[in-house]
């Protein structure tokens, strides 16, 4: 089908959700091989069930903050049957998104073990007609168990956004970049900030791995439980232990839908291995922003020495003393107030890009300058980049789900949706790595050289 130019209203979480195209409270559709464009907010939406008692609640009432209005339709969720067995497992393939004004992919709660894959998403929210949150080419709350494959993602103001209960959650094999307003663009009211990926307010697992992320911001992680493998990162980590206020969100059942607990956010419990980093545009000043009042740093210095206060999983364990009895008052500060781990390990950093102090095992240079460029030939893209000569003999191991281990909060592994583990032993393209494998998202430099899309 093609789909275009109907007048769709604003979807935030708190509402129906409409989209040109909307399975909402249903289970296994295929929506495939569809252009779908010009929507004045929403392409397709994943949308949630509608409930006059908590239909747009803050708006109406003003009573209750929008993150309680959030927690309760969660619970409420249960009560209208969100299930495996009844909601989501909807699949989204080979269809071509463009120019809609709020998102391309919309959901809260109904996309739930989805699969979206081969889309090319681009020109969103660039008339700035619209701000406030919501706005991305593929925006969800409660990924549960949603694969994002193989989706080329550009010129949006954002790429990809995962609010609340990223879980079990893997976004791989993407192509982002130029997820940014162009320069002297006039904002919005309420404009949102501009990122290939931002994950927010979630206790993981969320894997980001293979991807290509070529913005000025890679991955904002407002946050808990994040792995990001083999990626390519011109842009920087941002918003690092903040951004979540005092907000607590929902953990879920492994694989399911339904509630394990709430908890608020120590931030950490991320892992980074065998990525690429690549300090490709200048810093400035660092600057504080804002997503509906919970400020955050906007850090544009490419790399993992953001996470140099944080504990090893050594010095983090050791607090809790578990060869004593356990002490409730002196455990306190580690159960609700300090940081958890963060496992760092294998990444390649260029041009100025920094690395965490407890890397043990990486390659630094700031000595030969790295070029990376985008190449669109025929509306086939490719990159050049020289990257792969200063590589050289670097080597790291093979990373799978058990070397991952467990999200803290859910005690779920990065594993697939049905619990089997995860060998990250095929690169952006498909093709198998080595025994010993090389940082980034291609196999070897010649799979660098290849159509990316």
């Amino acid at each position: 089908f093609d789909v275009s130019k109907a007048a769709t209203t604003w979807a935030p979480p708190a509402a129906y959700q409409d989209g040109m195209i909307g399975p909402h409270w249903s289970k296994g559709w295929i929506i495939e091989d569809c252009e779908v464009s010009n929507s004045k907010c929403c392409g397709i939406s994943l949308g949630k069930y509608y409930d006059p008692e908590n239909d747009h609640y803050f708006t109406r009432k003003h009573v209750k903050s929008p993150t309680q209005m959030e927690r309760d339709a969660v619970c409420r969720g249960q009560y209208h049957g969100w299930t495996k067995e009844n909601i989501g497992s909807h699949i989204i393939r080979r269809c071509h998104i463009h120019h809609c004004e709020q998102t391309g992919i919309v959901g809260r709660m109904g996309g739930v073990f989805s699969i979206i894959e081969d889309n090319h998403i681009h020109n969103i929210n660039n008339m700035q007609q619209l701000g406030g949150a919501e706005i991305s080419g593929i925006k969800m709350h409660a990924a549960i168990d949603v694969v994002m494959r193989r989706n080329h993602i550009h010129h949006c103001t954002m790429g990809i956004w995962c609010d609340w209960e990223a879980q079990g959650t893997r976004l791989t094999q993407n192509l982002l970049h130029d997820n940014c307003p162009p320069e002297g663009t006039p904002k919005a009211e309420g404009a949102m900030m501009s990122q290939d990926i931002f994950i927010e307010v979630g206790h993981g697992p969320t894997l980001i791995d293979n991807n290509i992320m070529l913005s000025p911001v890679s991955v904002r992680m407002a946050t808990d439980g994040i792995a990001c493998v083999h990626n390519l990162m011109l842009g920087s980590l941002t918003a690092v232990g903040g951004g979540t206020g005092d907000r607590y969100t929902p953990y879920h059942i492994r694989h399911r839908t339904e509630v394990a607990g709430f908890m608020t956010f120590l931030h950490g419990d991320d892992r980074f291995y065998n990525n690429i980093f690549i300090q490709n545009y200048p810093v400035e000043e660092t600057e504080t922003v804002e997503d509906m009042g919970f400020k955050m740093e906007d850090n544009q210095e490419v790399g993992t020495h953001v996470f140099d206060e944080y504990p090893t999983y050594d010095e983090w364990i050791s607090h809790f003393e578990l060869d004593k009895p356990a002490d409730m008052s002196k455990l306190e500060p580690y159960h609700n107030k300090c940081h958890l781990p963060v496992w760092v390990n294998g990444n390649a950093y260029f041009n100025g890009a920094k690395a965490c102090v407890n890397e043990k095992e990486n390659l630094v240079d700031n000595e030969n300058q790295v070029k990376v460029e985008l190449v669109e030939k025929d509306g086939h893209y490719s990159i050049k980049t020289n990257v792969y000569e200063f590589l050289k003999d670097f080597r790291t191991g093979i990373i799978n789900s058990d070397i991952l281990g467990y999200a803290f909060e859910p005690e779920q592994r990065f594993e697939d949706p049905d619990g089997s583990t995860i060998i990250f032993d095929q690169d952006y393209l498909g093709e198998h790595r080595g025994v010993a494998a090389m940082p980034g998202p291609f196999a070897d430099g010649a799979e660098a050289e290849k159509i990316l899309w």
